[in-house]
């Protein structure tokens, strides 16, 4: 609304409005001023603004970690597919890198206490 429609006090016919069209004019800028003074309060609420934005981050955070969870658990139930067979037994291969890394595991255990001891 420009200055000149706010100030205006002549009818669209020309004729000098009366006391119900200027009190109509009066109550529609007294709901307009209250908007414009909600949102500029909303505007300068630094600290609700704030918590509203720690709300939406820790939300997200919290959708990030129920996704990544329900990963981890699809991840772990293909790995253990992956690792066995149909009847439930590891496959000869995963049996045999266990054993690989069980020995190397023992291998650097036993070199380590033998540089030690020398």
């Amino acid at each position: 609304m420009s200055t000149s429609e706010s100030t205006d006090t002549t009818s669209s016919n020309g004729e000098k409005p009366d006391k119900e069209q200027l009190e109509a004019q009066i109550e529609e800028t007294r709901e307009q001023l209250g908007e414009t003074v909600e949102a500029l309060t909303a505007k300068l609420d630094v600290k609700g603004r704030t918590k509203a934005r720690i709300s939406e981050t820790k939300d997200r955070a919290v959708d990030q970690v129920h996704v990544a969870q329900q990963r981890a658990v699809d991840l772990t139930h293909q790995a253990k597919e992956a690792a066995t067979t149909a009847d439930g037994k590891p496959k000869p291969a995963v049996s045999a890198g266990a054993v690989g890394v069980a020995v190397a595991t023992l291998a650097l255990v036993v070199l380590s206490v033998w540089r030690k001891r020398k």
